[in-house]
């Protein structure tokens, strides 16, 4: 199992390497950040040091060293902030789509887990440069569901292994908070008007207050991603089918077409086994189709890029 991290000198793809390497989910592990070669071969180099006895290789590598991948990574972009993850989308979008080429031409079989921001548009863009199966382009988006639980946990006071719950749409700020697919100790749980308004105002405020934190600090929630990056890695490397958040791009699902967005998803060995299509409360349904309406000009914005009509 060979896995290729880009932009893997940053918060976010260190912080993933480290769990990757620490859970020994793949064999080789190349970390690609030509933008910072001192960094990156630190990481490396610290990397190999922590998996003495795991008879794994943690080397840096070039763009052509993610040949033969079964998994690429890709958290490279600005570090521009903005008030919303959508407004990054011109900085972010040709250096994505230079990534996608080199993964169609180094390793065009690879299953791609996207990372950077803003999502869903950038996994579309994957999709359409690197002329990948859908079901082997995921965007990370697990985070919004990450967060959901923990709130819900607090808010219910309950322990957050007891909780699930999902979050669907943009991963940002029109993600749609599924409080029918919420469970405690495995059954379903009325939640009340006032903890849905409680937990609503806590998504901009905790975005607010993320971005100010990394304007002070220049860091990110990037422990929070790389433990659901992990989790992604493992489903794909030991072929679980567990059911994990992300952003897919759609073909008929949900009523969408040619974009990505977050959905339940079944992963496997193969990407995406399945994409869940479970029946929405009328309330969900109405902040859907608002987060759809709010994602599909920028997946035209990704198509007029790339010169896709």
């Amino acid at each position: 199992m060979k896995i290729t991290i880009v932009g893997a000198s940053g918060n976010i793809g260190s912080c993933a390497a480290f769990g990757i390497a620490v859970h020994r989910l793949a064999d080789e592990l190349v970390l690609i950040d030509s933008p910072r070669p001192d960094m990156v071969t630190m990481h490396a180099q610290d990397l190999n040091t922590a998996v003495t006895g795991q008879d794994m290789l943690v080397r840096v590598g070039s763009d052509q060293d993610m040949s033969g991948s079964n998994i690429v990574i890709i958290a490279a972009g600005s570090a521009q902030v903005a008030h919303s993850r959508l407004e990054v989308l011109p900085q972010n979008l040709p250096i994505i789509r230079d990534i996608a080429h080199n993964i169609r031409k180094y390793c065009p079989d690879a299953i791609v887990i996207t990372v950077t921001n803003p999502v869903c548009p950038l996994n579309y863009a994957v999709y359409l440069a690197a002329r990948q199966e859908r079901r082997k382009v995921i965007g990370y988006s697990d985070n919004d569901s990450i967060r959901f639980r923990m709130r819900l946990a607090q808010a219910l006071g309950v322990k957050s292994s007891q909780v699930e719950g999902t979050v669907i749409g943009e991963h940002g700020n029109t993600q749609v908070m599924l409080y029918s697919s919420v469970r405690v100790n495995g059954k379903p749980v009325a939640v009340s008007e006032d903890i849905k308004q409680i937990i609503r105002r806590q998504v901009p405020e905790g975005q607010k207050f993320l971005e100010e934190m990394r304007v002070k600090t220049g860091r990110t929630a990037a422990w929070t991603t790389a433990v659901g990056l992990t989790a992604v890695c493992r489903a794909i490397v030991e072929n679980t089918g567990k059911m994990i958040p992300c952003s897919v791009v759609l073909d008929g699902e949900y009523g969408c077409h040619k974009m990505s967005m977050g959905v339940p998803a079944i992963l496997g060995s193969e990407g995406v086994r399945k994409i869940l299509e479970w029946e929405l409360a009328p309330d969900e349904q109405r902040e859907l189709k608002h987060s759809v309406n709010t994602l599909q000009p920028y997946m035209r914005k990704v198509e007029e890029f790339l010169g896709i009509s």
